[in-house]
């Protein structure tokens, strides 16, 4: 890159999936932030076959934890952007997933581990499916005539996080405001409220308003970056196709995704990786897989990356990822980085992390996360970067 050098998790974890070695992470209330914390696991392919072809597979073998994990992530990604916009729709697709699941019969403990934990996960998204239900302003009216009602500041925490997490990475300023003034709100009920259970759901509201506070000041920070000069790239190995160099990228429009061999919703990106890679590559997009070395190897049997227990060499490493890139048709290259100094310089807290740069070399976009708006995002600013050199 040009210039002097230095995602969507979430605020909500997916708690009952990061914890085991399979499932990945997702939202919980529909946001898309990053993994902030590495849980180096092996990670399935995100889902590419029909939902009835991965159903009939997990039927034949329910104790296949990758199908099953193949499976949650293909029914989130439909299910997720959903539960605010299409209620009916998410019941559906809630409806669906609790029949599938409940014909399982696992035997062996780790799958039926896996399943549990899956279950557990679609309870937690019929909850948030009743909470979108539910109006905001409704909650306000009834909290205002019974303050003590602990079940009913609870739902307003969550209907508030449900609100207002999707905004801390898109518009933090409006996300900033709402805030204020839900926690104005909140403050004008405290001497109201009497029973100890209401005082510990008012309490209950500060670690994840907390939250909220420190995405939104996240999104800020990488805000600042954009319309500085990019960093210079400082790569110690190239996969999947030449090296680049700094003058190489001169003139291109470039995204940089900031991504892991273990992290599930970097994984989850692919098709827009592909895509974007197929529509904009001739038009001159450079898309580079910002990595590290994980340890992992590629095994041939399972035809997927898994950690080893030996020491991996840089070749050997090499070797997986060229494999891995072709398993999951990814064309663009991949970049192991010589120290953290670019992921320092774009702020990258958590992953999948995309940078857009244009073709003066200007940081245009950063978004954190694999969500669907996150990606909207990014091809609007692939789509303008390009259109607005063609027309220069």
């Amino acid at each position: 890159m040009r210039g002097e050098g230095n995602v969507v998790t979430s605020l909500f974890l997916w708690r009952y999936l990061l914890m085991n070695r399979f499932l990945t992470l997702a939202y919980l209330v529909a946001i898309a932030l990053p993994i902030l914390a590495g849980n180096p696991a092996v990670y399935a392919q995100v889902a590419t076959l029909e939902a009835q072809t991965i159903e009939e597979r997990l039927a034949a073998d329910p104790n296949d934890t990758e199908i099953l994990n193949e499976y949650m992530m293909g029914q989130l990604r439909k299910l997720l952007p959903k539960i605010n916009t299409s209620p009916d729709d998410a019941q559906t697709i809630l409806d669906s997933m609790n029949v599938t699941l409940g014909a399982l019969e696992p035997t062996t403990e780790e799958a039926k581990q896996l399943l549990g934990r899956a279950q557990d996960a679609i309870g937690f998204y019929e909850d948030q499916l009743e909470l979108a239900r539910v109006s905001l302003d409704d909650l306000k009216d009834k909290l205002t005539e019974n303050p003590d009602d602990a079940s009913l500041l609870s739902m307003f925490v969550q209907k508030s996080m449900q609100q207002l997490g999707p905004l801390t990475g898109s518009q933090p300023d409006q996300a900033e405001q709402m805030l204020a003034a839900t926690e104005e709100f909140l403050d004008s009920l405290k001497d109201r409220i009497e029973s100890e259970e209401g005082k510990q759901a008012l309490a209950a509201k500060d670690r994840p308003f907390a939250q909220l506070r420190n995405a939104i000041e996240r999104t800020k920070r990488l805000d600042a970056i954009v319309g500085s000069d990019a960093a210079p790239l400082n790569i110690k190995d190239w996969v999947n196709g030449t090296p680049l160099t700094d003058e190489d990228l001169q003139g291109k429009v470039v995204l940089l995704d900031f991504w892991a061999i273990w992290c599930g919703p970097c994984i989850a990106t692919f098709p827009h990786l592909r895509e974007w890679q197929e529509q904009y590559a001739d038009k001159g997009l450079v898309i580079i897989g910002v990595t590290n070395y994980y340890n992992f190897v590629w095994d041939e049997a399972s035809q997927r990356a898994t950690r080893s227990t030996e020491k991996v060499s840089p070749e050997q490493e090499q070797e997986m990822l060229v494999k891995f890139a072709e398993h999951h048709e990814l064309e663009h290259r991949f970049a192991i980085a010589e120290d953290g100094s670019l992921a320092e310089f774009y702020g990258v807290s958590g992953i999948p992390h995309a940078v857009v740069i244009d073709r003066e070399g200007k940081v245009q976009l950063m978004r954190v996360g694999s969500g669907e708006a996150a990606a909207k995002d990014i091809e609007q600013a692939i789509k303008k970067a390009i259109t607005e050199s063609e027309e220069a």
